[in-house]
């Protein structure tokens, strides 16, 4: 019997062992204030449309940005989001890559 593979599965385990093998990072709900304002007046069809165009046209940026939104938010998964996108900004050198990123934030 076959079983169902689930490779969002494998590779956020993946990326979680990697990355705990590298730094273990302060939690982000020590370092972000509970109380994270939304920006008001933009609609969301609007910022989806331009964080399309920013990935089509200038790659590095939009990763910065996801990199940035994510550190910004209180969730602990927004880890894993961060690793993600540490890894395909940097795909020859991603273990360094996420290690300096978590250095540089504790």
């Amino acid at each position: 019997m076959s079983r169902n593979k689930n490779p969002l599965k494998d590779l956020d385990l993946f990326l979680r062992q990697q990355a705990s093998s590298l730094v273990t990072p302060t939690p982000l709900s020590e370092r972000i204030p509970q109380e994270i304002e939304v920006p008001q007046g933009q609609p969301r069809q609007d910022l989806i449309q331009q964080l399309t165009q920013l990935a089509e046209t200038d790659r590095q940026q939009f990763l910065d940005t996801v990199i940035e939104a994510a550190a910004a938010s209180k969730f602990p998964e927004n880890t894993l989001l961060i690793n993600t996108a540490l890894y395909l900004k940097h795909p020859e050198n991603w273990k360094e890559a996420v290690l300096n990123y978590w250095k540089s934030k504790s």
